[in-house]
């Protein structure tokens, strides 16, 4: 395997113009991993290593993935185009099992073994004695590895891709080349027709992940370009945020709008808040915002005009809304919040925590009386967030809300 300097080939993008993409690129075979606005990379390599795979989870479960025809029912590809999770699971398959292998069970007739009493009873002669019934000899099960079956050598060709491609992220260990070169067509062929008759599941999604690693390596370009990610990391916030703290029937907490015209009815789409919070008897509503303040500092890296007004028409919906105060009391309060990234550990930050005020949003068509009324800008620590990755976390929301309401 090539000795590839992990941290030379991390970074963090700046999300201007065309520097947006998160994930593990390949360009004209120059590696990359990209890391979103706010990460803080670690130092030692251990723990750098930790952070790569934090990043592929957080990719992994919060976007889109079509990887082959059998694992995402088509042959196209959406946000990220390289099977990364198919290599995963076959380095982690090889470490935990070893090479595919199949058994061939024989049958032989022997006075040891493991005795195959069905097979005994029906080819072999019995003994009587004293009325009881005795075999001198038995059928005997025996199993053999079949070395050289052609499941087997696609099974290495993948296996040496795989660490080829991604293993530097996990050992310098690389296993034996493969003794078959790639045969597309044949491979292809082997791997469906086991698909189809295997029975053991941990086998066949072994052998779906091959077929997608194969499907992938048939691109005459897959050697020099791939890539793992998203230019669109804004909805991976969003994603992050709704799951930490937002509630999941939030469309009740919506604005609507009709338009009756000639007598007949039509509903606009709904205005939609990223999250709804809940805590206590209080609704806190939550816009996830992929922003650069967090790392620049500057004014014109906050929201904007219409984003202050959307909160504040949400907030004023909710607050008046008669069914909310039913649901949560007349002594109800709603609170609106900007939630953006930054990284606590940066010099800038040092020493702060890993969720941060650092202002508040008004109105000049407002008296901002009211409590969402005051759009409060709020830093979260991104390695922190894509840590945490459990639905509805109680103590973030409760160390969130204590703060918007501080």
């Amino acid at each position: 395997m090539r000795e590839i300097d992990i941290r030379s080939k991390c970074r963090v993008n700046s999300n201007y113009e065309m520097d947006t993409f998160v994930g593990l690129r390949c360009s004209d075979g120059d590696i990359s991993i990209n890391f979103p606005i706010g990460y803080h990379i670690s130092d030692d390599n251990k723990e750098l290593r930790k952070d790569i795979m934090l990043l592929f989870t957080t990719l992994s479960v919060n976007t889109e993935r079509k990887e082959s025809e059998l694992l995402g029912q088509e042959n196209s590809f959406d946000e990220v185009e390289f099977p990364l999770q198919s290599y995963m699971y076959i380095i982690k398959d090889f470490f935990a099992r070893g090479c595919y292998r199949e058994q061939e069970v024989s049958y032989k007739v022997a006075k040891t073994g493991k005795i195959n009493w069905n097979r005994t009873i029906k080819t072999q002669k019995p003994y009587v004695q004293d009325n009881e019934v005795f075999y001198l000899d038995f059928v005997s099960k025996k199993s053999s590895i079949k070395e050289n079956e052609l499941i087997t050598l696609v099974h290495e060709y993948c296996v040496y891709e795989s660490f080829e491609r991604i293993g530097w992220l996990f050992t310098k260990v690389m296993p034996k080349k493969p003794r078959i070169a790639k045969r597309e067509k044949v491979f292809r062929t082997v791997l469906k027709e086991k698909i189809s008759s295997t029975f053991n599941d941990r086998n066949r999604m072994l052998f779906r992940h091959m077929l997608a690693i194969i499907d992938f390596e048939g691109d005459k370009d897959s050697d020099k370009n791939y890539w793992y990610g998203t230019h669109r990391f804004e909805y991976v916030w969003e994603k992050m945020i709704d799951k930490v703290f937002g509630i999941e029937n939030k469309a009740d907490y919506f604005p609507k709008t009709i338009w009756y015209v000639n007598g007949n009815r039509y509903d606009n789409a709904s205005l939609e808040p990223d999250t709804i919070m809940l805590y206590g008897n209080n609704v806190y509503i939550l816009d996830a915002k992929y922003y650069k303040y967090g790392v620049t500092g500057k004014a014109w890296d906050l929201p904007e005009s219409i984003s202050i007004n959307k909160q504040i028409t949400y907030g004023e919906y909710v607050a008046n809304e008669q069914k909310f105060k039913k649901i949560h009391g007349n002594d109800m309060k709603v609170y609106n919040a900007f939630l953006m990234p930054f990284d606590s550990l940066k010099s800038k930050y040092l020493g702060s925590p890993e969720i941060l005020k650092v202002g508040t949003a008004v109105s000049n068509w407002k008296d901002n009386f009211e409590e969402y009324q005051k759009i409060q800008g709020i830093l979260i620590d991104v390695k922190t967030l894509m840590n945490i990755n459990v639905r509805q976390e109680m103590k973030e929301i409760e160390k969130l809300a204590k703060l918007i309401e501080s």
